[in-house]
């Protein structure tokens, strides 16, 4: 049983439903990043890798590829489930041939390294001609996985880097605005004002999360809301 609840606020966690909008408190960022990455895995085919893997949350949604590989970041002192994770980078190379993949998935990491260009180097040669990836970077988002958060990107930003290592970009979308921010960093602000104990804290802070994310979610619908902030960048880019 416990397992059970376990796994199911795991999954609340990636992918919110009804439980995730009463418990997860990051329900307003989570749930439209959770729609376009399943929108977008339509698209995928081929071998496809997931960089920064985790527990490979997204995999059911890529169901048209041909293997699915996970690699995830190797930073000492973070956590990784050996039974998820296929390979690990090294912080200088993926450990693969040039031009070896169809397809590339790298979702909430590019904030977790600080030589980002020499990743998007390594993006470049592993990823095949005209093969694409879908990444997803944070804008408005609290600090997290600390101590091991070092940037923010704008989307002119990311647009320059991408095309600067040889990729153009197919689409590009950003997820939630001012009004959904203010409810998601209102949400926050309360966690910061309940008792240290993870437990109690989740428990206090249930009626906050639901208050605030009905808030977010029927506002940020019926209220103009200002795209200059917002939550994520989700961008398809294809090697040239």
């Amino acid at each position: 049983m416990i397992d059970f609840i376990k796994k199911s606020i795991q999954k609340e966690k990636f992918e919110p439903k009804f439980l995730g909008f009463c418990i997860n408190n990051n329900y307003l960022i989570r749930k439209e990043l959770n729609s376009q990455i399943k929108k977008n895995a339509l698209n995928a085919k081929g071998i496809l890798l997931d960089f920064g893997c985790g527990t490979k949350p997204y995999q059911k949604y890529f169901a048209n590829v041909s293997r699915y590989i996970g690699i995830d970041l190797k930073i000492e002192g973070w956590e990784h489930r050996q039974n998820t994770v296929d390979f690990f980078y090294d912080g200088k190379k993926i450990p693969f041939e040039d031009n070896y993949f169809d397809t590339m998935l790298c979702t909430e990491v590019l904030e977790h390294v600080f030589n980002i260009e020499e990743l998007l180097s390594e993006f470049q040669r592993v990823i095949k001609q005209n093969g694409t990836a879908l990444i997803t970077t944070p804008f408005m988002w609290e600090e997290h996985e600390m101590p091991h958060d070092f940037g923010r990107y704008t989307t002119p930003a990311l647009v320059y880097l991408y095309e600067k290592y040889g990729f153009e970009i197919v689409s590009h979308h950003k997820t939630g605005n001012n009004i959904k921010v203010i409810a998601q960093f209102s949400i926050n602000y309360v966690k910061t004002l309940l008792p240290a104990n993870k437990i109690l804290k989740q428990i206090l802070l249930i009626p906050f999360i639901i208050y605030f994310n009905i808030f977010g979610s029927i506002f940020g619908f019926l209220l103009p809301g200002d795209k200059s902030v917002y939550f994520n960048n989700v961008f398809v880019i294809r090697k040239k």
